[in-house]
């Protein structure tokens, strides 16, 4: 995969707008791994159409997350191979994964074939020496070749490790390890640290020694060591034979250079730390290199990585000259020379001012990607990360984003937190340490509650997976659950009045009766809003039926209820302005449930404070709308018992300023229209798994094989069938029957039971004479109604109880054909 003429690509200088004004829409992080992985690195996908996510967890595990749930055996176990862990903090162990392009393709190469980037113990004499003999290394980075077993895709042999490159590390710290194939070339990508410690001149780092010289190149604009690089290899074994492990592809910018000692694998440099990157190689992408490089003690930056490009360090970091790295004024670093390429990124570390000043987010950036999922429209297009944590302390780790103005500008605008629906950005108490992508281009962040490798978090592994998923949006019209009218003419005539059943009335009536005021009571049932949602705006509808000779140009104002009443049976005759008297339940001027409980204030007891207000002035529908109504809605939502609806108060002052309203049992109900945010509901799965499995961790694995209540139906089975798996179930859910057909024929009907809400099965009616070679007959997908096929018919699909059905499939066996038949329902969830 080599090629005869160099690839030369134009090097480009970016501009940023540090702002947090891009347009970026409020995301959900969906917990969907918890308490089961210890410190999450890579998150990955094989690309093989499995679905699987392949999650590394540093002390040497590869993970398999499938179809919602952490698999029992890891794909891959090298904590043999990988530096030992404790619970204190370490930036080594196992950092990056890669999956061939040609891993599920029988055809290819690379077939079954993937990468690991891992840092083992130094042992001299084994492995590669350090360039220079001032130190001993630290530990050795390991680019190693893997192969997935031949009969359980999802194990790896542990036994099938091919070192493909390795080389020392000098320090124990800035050890790089992503792993990427580049888009269409075939060629992984190799991300180094600088070899660690700081400033790039200890020992082990290119003119640097014990004494810490500031003059000294660093390993990163040294191009005679892989350190402090992006490197790309073909790393498939080009002979077989040996002692070549990989081929450096012809493309590569520094092939040709003759300088002794170059790193031909070079392809770009002067890196301090490229923790994790990213192609933007999905369809709809630009296909270029978008990297995280963790800065030293001032700035933190995002890099478009070209080929050939020298991104400064340790000569300067960020945009920053001169940079601290840039020595004594006697003894200063030398201007490496040639372009060195500006970040299209930056931000400051907490505490530190810059110049230019530049907004102070966090301590270690972490890489991310350009969004091309489909969930999150509104996300399309724009690069998402994180930094590893906000404050002093390394934790909060903060959710950014960047958008280029215009396709193909190179200025990127800078939103200093994602909005997070239901928390806060930065993220309380989280580190933040990788992101990853499924085979869909949906987004995973992987975090961690403390800074230990091994420690624990409430006697559990502390990392997890969150999913970046949308916020569900909607919005709702409730019609009153109920309403009434009080009226203050109770005190003058010592009675109780009240209109359950008939219209609304607000306002003061004329002097041929009274004039008294009514009121009007109207209240809403919120539970059709998931708990927990956000209200972004609410508005009150009444339709205005009649008005008093002196109403046009008065206002009706609603105020929150604070207690609660009631909606008897009085019905007023006539024009109803005067009321009926009150039944059980009615509410009053007095009472608020007739005749047992008084209002603590007569005439209804609510909030001074005015919610919102409407100037009448014709018969018609007529809105309420404001902030504080919103606000009230939302306290409701937050505080279910709160909600006691809304009084409406007239002109009590002016006389003839009575108004009357349509109720919700006369005319067009009163109605609330609420829009909200909320967060995704479960899936039909997560509810069956919290409602029969409610102490297991989040993501745990439920075997689909498994019997837990011994009757027969495996856990899957329990699902597809809507029955309780802790419970036994005398019937398996499937039944048969024959009977004589026309001609000497014989019709075999299956019955079963299917779940129209369980959009994650596909059950098959299956049937076959041999118990060798099935025929599918019937199928359900995703909720569907079945549809027959191969001599199958659906003969009924009829409703059970609530989202399951009862399926008869029926099929004609003709006379003489085999009398033996097997049945089965297949069942796979994906």
């Amino acid at each position: 995969m080599t090629s005869l003429r160099r690839l030369l690509l134009p090097v480009l200088a970016a501009a940023v707008s540090t702002t947090a004004e891009a347009a970026f829409p409020t995301v959900y992080l969906k917990p969907v791994l918890l308490k089961q992985i210890h410190a999450p690195t890579n998150i990955v996908n094989a690309n093989d159409g499995s679905g699987r996510i392949f999650i590394c967890d540093q002390p040497g595990r590869i993970h398999i997350f499938q179809n919602g749930q952490l698999l029992p055996t890891p794909f891959l176990d090298i904590t043999s191979l990988a530096v030992a862990q404790n619970t204190g903090y370490s930036e080594r162990g196992l950092l990056g994964l890669a999956f061939h392009p040609g891993y599920a393709n029988p055809a290819s190469p690379g077939y079954r074939k993937f990468y690991v980037n891992y840092n083992k113990n130094y042992v001299a004499g084994v492995d590669p020496a350090p360039p220079v003999a001032d130190h001993t290394p630290n530990c050795t980075t390991v680019i190693a070749e893997f192969m997935a077993s031949a009969t359980d895709p999802n194990v790896a042999d542990l036994t099938s490790e091919r070192r493909v490159l390795a080389f020392s590390q000098p320090q124990s710290n800035h050890n790089g390890g992503q792993l990427e194939f580049g888009p269409g070339d075939g060629f992984l990508y190799i991300g180094t640290g600088d070899g660690g410690s700081s400033n790039d001149n200890n020992v082990g780092h290119t003119g640097g020694s014990a004494l810490r010289p500031t003059e000294g190149l660093g390993n990163g604009q040294d191009r005679t060591v892989y350190l402090g690089k992006i490197l790309r290899i073909d790393p498939l074994d080009p002979d077989g034979a040996g002692p070549l492990t990989y081929s450096i592809p012809a493309s590569n910018p520094f092939f040709n250079d003759a300088t002794p000692g170059t790193k031909k694998e070079i392809y770009a440099y002067g890196l301090r730390n490229p923790w994790r990157f990213s192609f933007d190689k999905r369809a709809g992408g630009t296909n270029r290199l978008f990297c995280g490089d963790v800065g030293q003690g001032r700035i933190e930056e995002i890099n478009l990585i070209v080929s050939g490009g020298n991104y400064g360090w340790r000569y300067k970091e960020g945009q920053e000259l001169p940079a601290f790295s840039s020595g004594s004024p006697t003894n200063p670093m030398p201007n490496p020379g040639g372009t060195l390429i500006d970040p299209i990124a930056t931000y400051a570390h907490p505490g530190v001012v810059t110049n230019p000043v530049l907004p102070q987010l966090g301590l270690s950036v972490t890489g991310g990607f350009v969004y091309r999922g489909a969930a999150i429209p509104a996300l399309q297009g724009k690069y998402i990360f994180g930094d590893y944590g906000s404050t002093a302390g390394a934790s909060d780790g903060r959710i950014m984003g960047l958008e280029e103005t215009a396709p193909g500008s190179g200025v990127f605008t800078l939103t200093q937190a994602v909005p997070l629906y239901g928390q806060a950005n930065p993220v309380v108490g989280q580190r933040i340490l990788c992101l990853g992508e499924d085979e869909a281009g949906e987004i995973y962040i992987g975090m961690k509650t403390n800074a230990g490798v091994l420690a624990l978090d409430g006697g559990l592994p502390a990392g997890g997976i969150y999913k970046v998923v949308p916020v569900e949006s909607a919005t709702v019209q409730i019609p009153a659950s109920k309403d009434n009218t009080i009226f203050a003419e109770d005190l003058v005539f010592s009675r109780f009045y009240s209109d359950g059943l008939g219209q609304l009335y607000t306002g003061y009536t004329g002097n041929n009766f009274g004039p008294f005021v009514r009121r009007a009571l109207v209240a809403f049932d919120l539970s059709s809003v998931p708990a927990g949602a956000t209200v972004q705006s609410a508005q009150l509808r009444l339709n205005l039926n009649k008005l008093g000779p002196s109403a046009a140009g008065t206002n009706v104002d609603l105020h929150r209820l604070t207690e609660s009443w009631g909606e008897g049976t009085s019905l007023a005759t006539g024009p109803g302005g005067s009321g009926a008297p009150a039944t059980v339940g009615d509410a009053t001027w007095q009472r608020r449930f007739f005749d047992t409980l008084s209002w603590t204030t007569d005439g209804g007891t609510f909030s001074p404070t005015v919610t919102a207000t409407v100037t009448v002035n014709a018969v018609g529908p007529l809105t309420w709308a404001s902030t504080q109504l919103t606000s009230d809605v939302q306290g409701w939502l937050t505080t279910p018992s709160s909600n006691q609806g809304w009084i409406l108060r007239g002109a009590e002052a002016v006389e003839n300023s009575a108004v009357r309203f349509d109720s919700r049992q006369v005319g067009t109900a009163p109605t609330l229209t609420i829009s909200y945010q909320s967060a995704p509901a479960p899936t039909h799965y997560e509810a069956w798994v919290a409602t029969y499995f409610p102490t297991n961790l989040t993501g745990q694995y439920i075997d689909p094989n498994g019997d837990l209540d011994g009757d027969g139906i495996s856990n899957l089975l329990e699902y597809a069938f809507g029955y309780s798996p802790t419970a036994y179930d005398a019937s398996n859910g499937i039944t048969t029957a024959r009977a004589a057909g026309a001609g000497g024929s014989t019709d075999l009907s299956i019955t079963f039971r299917r779940d129209s809400a369980a959009t994650d099965l596909t059950y098959q009616v299956q049937t076959s004479s041999d118990l060798s070679a099935w025929t599918t007959i019937a199928t359900s997908t995703a909720g569907a109604a079945p549809v027959g096929a191969n001599g199958g018919s659906i003969v009924s699909d009829a409703p059970l109880t609530g989202t399951m059905r009862l399926v008869t499939v029926g099929q004609n066996l003709p006379s003489g054909s085999n009398a033996r038949k097997f049945v089965r329902v297949l069942v796979t969830r994906q």
